[in-house]
């Protein structure tokens, strides 16, 4: 419960300013009606593409015995995938009221705690317009790519099969 000395002077200072404007009622209305929209194509595309996206990969790891985790907070999926000496985590989420953002980051843990070097890459798509289910798959495929590649160093760049210089 707010405090009766607090309610008393915020009041003082608010009510003056208390009646606004109906056309910038009117354009907070619009913006929560686009919001839904966002909402609802970043729900449908979750739902539709990065859900049984994340399932099959999940579901090829568990096969090959590859440690991972697949965690949700908010509005956030994860999938984190520990190796020997290396882990990398795909975080997917509605970074802002418009967009979905992929987080690929890739961990290379140091000798000592706190001496890890990391490689990250962010990719944002706009939720104006639904999403077609083949971003989700590209951006697994991309972020799993970037994880193998990072675990063998050699010469020439290797580019993973189906990909062309």
């Amino acid at each position: 419960m707010l405090d009766k000395s607090f309610v008393k002077w915020w009041m003082g200072r608010v009510e003056p300013f208390r009646d606004v404007a109906p056309e910038k009622l009117a354009a907070e209305r619009e913006a929560m009606e686009r919001q839904q929209d966002y909402n609802r194509n970043y729900a449908d595309f979750i739902n539709g593409a990065v859900l049984p996206a994340i399932d099959s990969i999940v579901q090829m790891m568990r096969k090959h015995n590859v440690i991972h985790r697949v965690s949700t907070w908010g509005n956030q999926l994860a999938l984190r995938v520990h190796l020997a000496w290396r882990w990398g985590e795909l975080v997917i989420m509605q970074g802002h009221e418009d967009c979905v953002t992929f987080e690929h980051h890739v961990i290379t843990e140091g000798e000592k705690r706190g001496d890890d070097s990391s490689d990250d890459h962010s990719h944002t798509y706009d939720l104006r317009d639904p999403l077609p289910t083949t971003v989700a798959e590209q951006e697994i495929q991309f972020f799993m790519s970037r994880l193998a590649q990072d675990l063998v160093e050699t010469d020439e760049p290797e580019l993973p099969p189906g990909e062309t210089a």
